[in-house]
């Protein structure tokens, strides 16, 4: 079965919005559940709308015989700004206004959890596998793909956070070269929101 890695489209918010969604379940919900709307329905809507931290144009997505079975933003430094403003503008897009500035509290909360990105760094996020996929070797094959790339595009550092709770992930990345930087905690309620702290990983490229 013939596997390839090409951008994500809009047409792929179905299909790519759940993978997405399964790399932190519990941070998405607390952010982006509000208004009457679910953090699921937020995703799909963001990555057709392209721009922001969750749009297609941000992403990367693995297909094995027509069918998107991973996916994964990409970034550096320099493209953080012009996310942000992508991301508000598609929350204020999609929430009723008074659920806006409850998602942006949240947004800011989470914030502290995820290091700052240096110049030379290539971030990795919102990386997933379908359930039924995982343990078959794609995930890896997507992250190197990626990091040949960062490599010729002059980046230094490929970088990506983990949550404490997922161990099998970590495994994964730490199997191709990534290492443990640095445990950040959530601060917030965790009766209120079971967000999980989470683990930098590095690696110099």
């Amino acid at each position: 079965m013939s596997l390839e890695f090409r951008p994500a489209r809009a047409e792929d918010a179905d299909a790519a919005a759940p993978l997405v969604y399964s790399a932190g379940p519990e941070a998405f919900d607390y952010m982006f559940r509000a208004g009457g709307r679910e953090a699921l329905d937020f995703l799909r809507h963001a990555f057709r709308q392209g721009g922001g931290f969750q749009g297609y144009r941000n992403h990367w997505v693995a297909e094995r015989d027509g069918v998107v079975v991973g996916v994964g933003a990409f970034y550096g430094q320099r493209m953080e700004g012009q996310l942000t403003l992508g991301l508000m503008r598609q929350v204020l897009s999609f929430y009723p206004l008074a659920a806006v500035l409850g998602v942006i509290r949240r947004g800011l909360e989470l914030a502290p959890m995820l290091k700052p990105l240096t110049p030379d760094m290539l971030y990795v996020a919102n990386f997933g596998v379908a359930p039924e996929c995982r343990g078959q070797g794609i995930g890896a094959r997507m992250l190197n793909f990626k990091m040949a790339e960062a490599r010729k595009s002059g980046y230094g550092t490929y970088a990506l956070d983990v949550a404490v709770t997922n161990p099998r992930a970590q495994k994964l990345y730490e199997g191709i070269g990534f290492r443990f930087v640095r445990e950040r905690r959530f601060r917030g309620d965790r009766a209120r929101a079971p967000v999980p702290d989470c683990r930098r990983l590095e690696m110099k490229l």
